[in-house]
């Protein structure tokens, strides 16, 4: 269930966010407008491995647990994010993801994504970095 937050309190909510760190007021404004706040429980399940992805989500604060493909499994808590490579290239999920513990998120749908990469360019080189750093920890685990 959303939020309903002011602008102005969840763009103090996101400064905390280490993804959006050194975004300007403005950019984190368009982050407040596009962004949706939720609540979600523990055991929820927030993407399914081989579902088409919409949204791409970070977390605000609790815990989320991914499940590989290959059967290895990834705990991730604030200021991290996933969703991020269906809204990129418009492939299915790879990984399914459920929620450790009780946990706040952020959902920032395709078309939202795609306009903050355009007023927040520090995203984008954010993103890049955990989606190269994501690559090199596949391979490493697949030669491993």
């Amino acid at each position: 269930m959303p939020f309903l937050r002011s602008t102005s309190s969840k763009v103090t909510m996101l400064r905390n966010v280490p993804l959006f760190k050194g975004l300007s007021q403005r950019q984190l404004e368009q982050v407040a407008r596009l962004a949706d706040e939720l609540e979600v429980p523990a055991g929820k399940r927030l993407a399914t491995i081989g579902d088409t992805g919409h949204e791409l989500f970070v977390i605000v604060n609790g815990q989320a647990t991914v499940k590989l493909k290959d059967s290895r499994t990834v705990r991730l808590g604030p200021g991290e994010f996933f969703g991020e490579m269906s809204l990129i290239d418009g492939g299915p999920r790879s990984a399914t993801v459920d929620a450790a513990s009780p946990m706040k998120v952020l959902v920032i749908g395709h078309r939202e994504f795609w306009e903050l990469l355009n007023e927040a360019p520090p995203l984008v080189g954010k993103i890049m970095r955990t989606l190269s750093q994501r690559l090199r920890d596949a391979e490493e685990a697949h030669t491993a």
